[in-house]
C-alpha cells in the first residue's frame, strides 16, 4: 500500500484518496443512521435495524456514477476490510469484558442445548438444498467448504447485533434477555470454531497455527491479569488508569490479532476470551469498561452495521436468482426456528419466550461476512453471484428477524416487562437483584456490609445467585460559579453533599476501594453506576433505573448518620424528601437502612466473626417482606440470625379464618371480610412456612413475645437494644394494640412506627436498622383500601 495514500497525502489533482472518503462514509452512515432511528425508535425498532438501513441507503447511492467512483475508489477494499478489522477487535474485546459470567455459568446446559439444536437442524435442512444449489449455480468443485460456508453463514447468529438490540429494547438485565445473549455468543463461536478446524483440515498447514496462536492467546491473557493488578499500584490516588497504559492493553491486543489475522485465521474467537478472561474487579477492569463502551457502543457498532449494510448489493442477481434467494431466506429462518422450538420444549421454556428467541438469534451479519472473504483460495466456487447472495441473504434475514422481534415485542410487552414481584415469593435458589444507593464512602461502607451479609455464603462457598449494584448518587447544583461543563470537571466536584468530604478525600476513589477490598474478599461482583441529577428529580431517576436492572429491592441511605462520638447528625432535610418519594413512587420493595457503622452492623470478616441479627416480626405484609429478604442472611455462615414475633395478649390461638375462594369471574371472596382478620392468616401461614423450613432445622433462632400495649413493646426493644448489631424490621403504618402509643413522639414516619422508635437517637439503641417497604401492587391496593 502506498505510504502517501496511507497518510491521506493526495497525489497529483486528487483531492480525495481512499482513507478520506472511508471516513466520510463512516460520517454518512452515522448521519443516516440517527436519522432513520428517529422515525423508527418510536415504532420499538432496534439501533441495528437503523444502522444496516443506512448502509443499504448508501450502497443504492453508489448507483450515481460520481458517488461510485467516490467511495469506491482503487484499493479501498483494503481499507475497507483492516477497518472493519479493527472495529471487530474493538466490540469482541468489550463484549468479552462485558458478558455476564455468572449467569452463563448458571444457564450454560440451556445455552448449549439451543447452540446444538440451532446447528443441527440447520444442518438437516441445508443438506437437500444444497444437491440443488450445487445445480442452480453449477458448483464444480470444493464442494464441502461451499456446504460448510452456507451452513455457518446461514445458521449463524450475529451477537454483536443480538446484544445491541437487547440494550435497546432494554432486556440486558432480563433472563430471557441475557439468555438470548449467551445463546448468540455460543452459536457464533462455535461456528468460528466448527469453520477453522474443517479449513485447516482442508489446508493441512493451519493446525500448527491455531495451537500456537491458542498458547499465544494464553499468555497474552497472564500479562493481563499481571499488569491489572500491577499498574493501579503505580498510582493508588488515581481513579482511573492513564491514557497510556490503557493502551498498552490496546495495542497487545491488537498485536495478537494482526498476527492470528496474517496467518488466513479468524481472531474473533482468541480476542473475546481475552476479555472474558480479564480479570473483573479493580481499577483496571473500570477504566477499560469507562473509555471504551461509550466509543464502542455510540459510533463503532453503528459503523460496523453500516457497513454489513453498505455491502448490500443485486446487481449481479436476475430474476431467476431472486427465487433462489427467496427460498435462502425462507430455509434459514425455518431451521433456526425449528432448532430453537425443539430445545425451548426440551428445556421447558416459557411458551412466551419461544416465538422470541427464534426471532433474535436468526439475526445475520457479522461472522458471515468474516468468514465470506476469508480463505478465498479453498473456495473456487466463490464468485460475484454467490457474493452477492451471501451478503443479500444475511442483510434480509437480519432485518425482517429485527423488525419481528419488535413487533413481537410491542403487541407482547406485558409478557417482557418487569414482573414487580414480592421476596415473598421468591425463593433463596432464584437470582437476588439489589440496588443500594449511596451519596458517598460513608454510606458505601454500611451498604457493603449489608451486600455481604445478603450474599449468604463465606468465603470458599459457591455463593446464590446474587446481583448487587451500587448507585453513587451525585446531587447536581441548580447553579455553578465555573463556565465549565459537568464533564469537565473533577468527577466528585459535582457533589453538593461535598464531593470530597471534610477531611478532604476523595469520596468515588475510596467507595472504588471498598468495592475492590470486598470483591477480593467474597468473589462477588458488586456492578457500580453512576447518577448524576438534581436532587428534585433524582427519586425518579432512581424509579427508573429500579426498572431498568430489574431489582427485586432497592437500599436507600437514612438522612441522618452517625458521629465519631456516637451522636447523630442531620445530613439534610432533601435526602429525607428524596426517600419519601421513592418510597412513594418505586415499583420494587424498598429499604431504608439506618446505618451505625461504630456500634452497630459492620462488614464481615474472617471465618470466626459472627453478627448477631435480629427481624422483629409485627405482621402485615411490611414485616413479611422485612422476614423474606432475611432468608439471604440464613445461608450465611457469619450471621446468626433471630426472629421475634410479637403478639397481643387477647390474640385467640384458633384459627378463625377460612381460604380464599376464587370464582370464574376472577371475583376474589373472602369467607369472613375483615381485613385484620385477613392478614392474621395470611402472616400464620407465612410463619408456620418459615418456621417449618428455617426453625426447625436450627438455621435461625425463633422468640415468641406476648404485649398487650406499645409500653411493653418499648421495654422488649430497649431491653434487646445491645444484644443485637442489626434489627431488620418492616414499615408498619397502621395502628395496633402492640405498637399503641408509640407514635406519640414520632420523628420519622417513613420509617414506621417500630423503625422511628429504633432509628431515635434520643433511645438507647445502638444497632443498624434496615426499615423495609413492600410494593403494593393493585390487589394490595385493594386491600389495604
Amino acid at each position: 500500500m502506498d505510504p502517501k495514500m496511507l497518510f491521506c497525502l493526495p497525489e497529483g489533482d486528487a483531492l480525495f484518496n481512499p482513507l478520506n472518503t472511508m471516513f466520510i462514509q463512516m460520517a454518512c452512515i452515522l448521519v443516516f443512521s440517527q436519522f432513520f432511528y428517529l422515525f423508527l425508535k418510536p415504532c420499538g425498532q432496534a439501533g441495528p435495524v437503523a444502522q444496516i438501513l443506512a448502509g443499504i441507503v448508501l450502497s443504492l447511492l453508489t448507483i450515481i456514477r460520481k458517488v461510485h467512483e467516490f467511495f469506491l475508489q482503487k484499493d479501498s477494499a483494503s481499507y475497507y476490510i483492516f477497518f472493519s478489522f479493527l472495529l471487530r477487535t474493538g466490540f469482541m474485546f468489550l463484549i468479552g469484558l462485558e458478558i455476564d459470567l455468572d449467569f452463563m455459568k448458571r444457564n450454560l446446559k440451556n445455552s448449549i442445548v439451543i447452540t446444538l439444536c440451532s446447528l443441527l437442524s440447520s444442518g438437516v435442512i441445508w443438506l437437500p438444498f444444497l444437491w440443488f444449489l450445487i445445480k442452480f449455480i453449477q458448483i464444480k468443485d470444493d464442494f464441502l467448504t461451499f456446504y460448510l460456508a452456507f451452513l455457518v453463514t446461514l445458521s449463524n447468529t450475529a451477537a454483536p447485533v443480538v446484544i445491541r438490540s437487547i440494550i435497546d429494547w432494554k432486556l440486558h438485565t432480563s433472563e430471557i434477555g441475557r439468555l438470548a445473549i449467551s445463546c448468540g455468543l455460543f452459536i457464533e463461536i462455535s461456528n468460528i470454531f466448527l469453520y477453522t478446524v474443517v479449513v485447516s483440515f482442508i489446508s493441512g498447514t493451519m493446525t500448527g497455527d491455531i495451537f500456537l496462536y491458542s498458547f499465544a492467546t494464553g499468555v497474552i491473557i497472564l500479562i493481563n491479569r499481571f499488569l491489572a493488578s500491577w499498574l493501579p499500584k503505580r498510582n493508588p490516588k488515581e481513579k482511573y488508569l492513564s491514557k497510556a497504559e490503557t493502551l498498552a492493553f490496546i495495542i497487545l491486543i491488537l498485536i495478537i490479532a494482526l498476527t492470528i489475522e496474517s496467518s488466513n485465521l479468524n481472531s474473533t474467537v482468541f480476542v473475546f476470551f481475552i476479555g472474558l478472561m480479564f480479570p473483573r474487579e479493580g481499577k483496571t477492569y473500570r477504566t477499560l469498561i469507562n473509555r471504551l463502551s461509550y466509543p464502542i457502543h455510540e459510533f463503532v457498532l453503528p459503523v460496523y452495521f453500516g457497513y454489513i449494510g453498505f455491502r448490500f448489493s443485486v446487481n449481479s442477481l436476475t430474476k431467476r436468482h431472486y427465487l433462489v434467494l427467496g427460498m435462502t431466506v425462507a430455509l434459514s429462518l425455518l431451521g433456526k426456528l425449528l432448532g430453537v422450538l425443539c430445545a425451548c420444549s426440551f428445556l421447558k421454556i416459557p411458551r412466551r419466550y419461544w416465538l422470541f428467541l427464534s426471532t433474535i438469534l436468526s439475526v445475520k451479519g457479522h461472522v458471515g461476512l468474516v468468514l465470506l472473504d476469508s480463505n478465498l483460495v479453498y473456495k473456487k466456487w466463490f464468485t460475484p453471484i454467490v457474493h452477492d447472495m451471501f451478503v443479500a441473504s444475511l442483510v434480509i434475514m437480519t432485518l425482517f428477524s429485527g423488525i419481528m422481534t419488535s413487533l413481537l415485542l410491542r403487541t407482547q410487552a406485558k409478557s417482557f416487562a418487569h414482573k414487580n414481584t414480592s421476596l415473598e415469593f421468591f425463593d433463596t435458589k432464584e437470582e437476588l437483584r439489589v440496588l443500594t444507593c449511596v451519596y458517598g464512602v460513608r454510606h458505601a461502607r454500611g451498604s457493603i456490609s449489608l451486600v455481604s451479609a445478603l450474599s449468604g455464603c463465606s468465603p470458599g462457598v459457591s455463593p446464590s445467585p446474587f446481583t448487587p449494584y451500587l448507585m453513587h448518587l451525585i446531587p447536581l447544583p441548580k447553579k455553578r460559579k465555573t463556565e465549565l461543563l459537568y464533564h469537565e470537571l473533577d468527577e466528585d466536584a459535582g457533589n453538593s453533599n461535598g464531593g470530597d468530604d471534610e477531611f478532604g478525600t476523595n469520596e468515588g476513589l475510596e467507595i472504588n476501594d471498598s468495592i475492590d477490598s470486598f470483591t477480593k474478599d467474597r468473589n462477588i461482583m458488586i456492578r457500580q453506576v453512576k447518577l448524576v441529577a438534581q436532587m428534585e428529580n433524582m427519586h425518579e431517576e432512581i424509579c427508573n433505573a429500579t426498572e431498568d436492572l430489574r431489582v427485586s429491592i432497592v437500599l436507600l441511605p437514612f438522612h441522618k448518620h452517625q458521629r465519631i462520638d456516637g451522636k447523630t447528625t442531620n445530613d439534610g432535610e432533601v435526602f429525607r424528601h428524596m426517600n419519601r418519594k421513592v418510597l412513594k413512587q418505586a415499583q420494587c420493595s424498598i429499604g431504608i437502612f439506618v446505618d451505625r457503622n461504630i456500634t452497630g452492623f459492620h462488614q464481615l470478616h474472617g471465618g470466626d466473626s459472627v453478627q448477631h441479627v435480629v427481624a422483629l416480626f409485627f405482621g402485615g405484609p411490611d414485616d413479611r417482606e422485612a422476614l423474606s429478604l432475611c432468608k439471604w442472611l440464613t445461608n450465611n455462615s457469619q450471621i446468626h440470625l433471630t426472629v421475634i414475633q410479637f403478639v397481643a395478649d387477647d390474640s385467640k390461638t384458633e384459627k378463625l379464618v377460612g381460604d380464599a375462594v376464587t370464582k370464574e369471574n376472577n371475583e376474589v371472596f373472602l369467607e369472613i371480610v375483615s381485613k385484620d382478620q385477613t392478614e392474621d392468616e395470611t402472616d400464620r401461614i407465612f410463619l408456620e412456612e418459615f418456621y417449618n423450613r428455617f426453625v426447625t432445622t436450627g438455621q435461625v433462632g425463633f422468640i415468641e413475645k406476648r404485649v398487650s400495649n406499645g409500653l411493653q413493646t418499648l421495654t422488649i426493644l430497649r431491653d434487646i437494644g445491645e444484644m443485637y448489631s442489626l434489627f431488620v424490621v418492616g414499615r408498619n403504618r397502621g395502628d395496633c394494640p402492640m405498637t399503641s402509643g408509640m407514635n406519640d413522639w414520632e420523628e420519622c414516619p417513613e420509617l414506621g412506627t417500630v423503625g422511628d422508635f429504633l432509628a431515635s437517637s434520643n433511645m438507647d439503641v445502638n444497632s443498624s436498622v434496615l426499615v423495609v417497604k413492600r410494593h403494593r401492587d393493585s390487589f394490595d391496593s385493594f386491600v389495604d383500601e
